[in-house]
């Protein structure tokens, strides 16, 4: 193909971060000339930092009844070949259902797309793959499929001293805190995120919380008055994420956000999960990726998140088994 493309995906950063996965397969294809994203106005400066997108194209959401009209309106004079949908929700099938007579051809999961994903995979870099699949974009991607690969973040700022740990106080080696779900599943209790915390710091290792600014009010909880624990919930840009989830001992927590661009930019995730079905669904895809499966996340107790860190995480394994050892 040599046509200009439209990839639709607001977000949020954790979606996003997945997404690549697909498009640098249609740009490693050549797919097409020319490709074009429509997201959020907050993701714009990740995609165009990542040198995958010709144009990036931002909208406010949610989309009110004349945004959407004025939208559909744009993207018809672009003339796009084809628009391949990652994002596949309402407000998607709202943008597909608005073109009425003679939309262009969609890749994505709405009854009338060209290359319809009528049952996707519970992982949505899988069901990206499979929708890639459909649209005849390099053949068929054994599953599961690899994540995105991010570690172009870390060369963007090389030798910043903003992207140094020592910039948010972490002067030891240190642990990451994701407090960020982006879906409504099980969520880690903050008083075991507070005792994971403290153990962290009893081991002689810093730990930072990340996440959105609605993870707020658990990381103060979780925090409480010690030190050396820091928040750093939207305090950090996706740049900073990146260095810091690649150089820390391990990012620990919940799948969303944060703990996906450390994995994407090469860090150790350790992902926690209640059932099988949610890790399926939702842990990061990467090499340095570990989901950690309870039957009751409420009752995950953070001396076994500590053990499952040492076991894949030679550097702290000695300090923290001693540490969980004495408690």
């Amino acid at each position: 193909m040599s046509t200009g493309a439209l990839v639709i995906c607001f977000g949020p950063l954790g979606r996003f971060v997945d997404a690549l996965a697909a498009v640098q397969r249609l740009r490693a294809q050549q797919a097409h000339n020319r490709l074009t994203l429509l997201t959020a106005p907050g993701l714009a400066g990740l995609a165009r930092a990542s040198s995958l997108f010709d144009d990036v194209s931002t909208i406010e959401l949610p989309l009110s009844p004349a945004a959407l009209k004025a939208l559909v309106k744009a993207l018809r004079k672009r003339r796009f070949a084809r628009i391949y949908d990652l994002e596949r929700s309402q407000r998607t099938l709202d943008i597909q259902n608005a073109f009425k007579f003679f939309p262009p051809p969609f890749a994505g999961a709405a009854p009338n797309s060209k290359w319809r994903l009528d049952s996707p995979p519970p992982h949505p870099v899988d069901a990206d793959a499979r929708l890639l699949d459909l649209a005849g974009i390099g053949g068929r991607t054994p599953l599961p499929a690899p994540g995105p690969d991010a570690r172009w973040l870390l060369r963007r700022r090389l030798g910043a001293p903003s992207l140094e740990p020592a910039f948010f106080g972490l002067e030891r080696s240190f642990v990451l805190l994701n407090l960020t779900r982006e879906d409504d599943g099980p969520r880690w209790p903050a008083e075991r995120f507070a005792e994971l915390a403290r153990r962290v710091t009893g081991a002689r290792l810093d730990c930072a919380l990340t996440g959105t600014m609605a993870d707020r009010a658990i990381a103060r909880a979780v925090a409480g008055n010690n030190g050396q624990i820091k928040d750093l919930c939207a305090r950090a840009d996706v740049y900073q994420l990146a260095a810091l989830g690649a150089r820390a001992l391990g990012v620990i927590g919940h799948s969303g956000g944060a703990a996906r661009l450390a994995c994407a930019a090469g860090g150790r995730v350790l992902s926690l999960h209640q059932g099988h079905a949610d890790a399926a669904a939702s842990a990061p895809r990467g090499a340095g990726a570990v989901a950690l499966v309870s039957t009751d996340l409420a009752r995950l107790d953070a001396a076994q998140v500590l053990r499952t860190l040492g076991m894949f995480e030679p550097v702290v394994s000695k300090s923290l088994r001693r540490h969980v050892a004495e408690r």
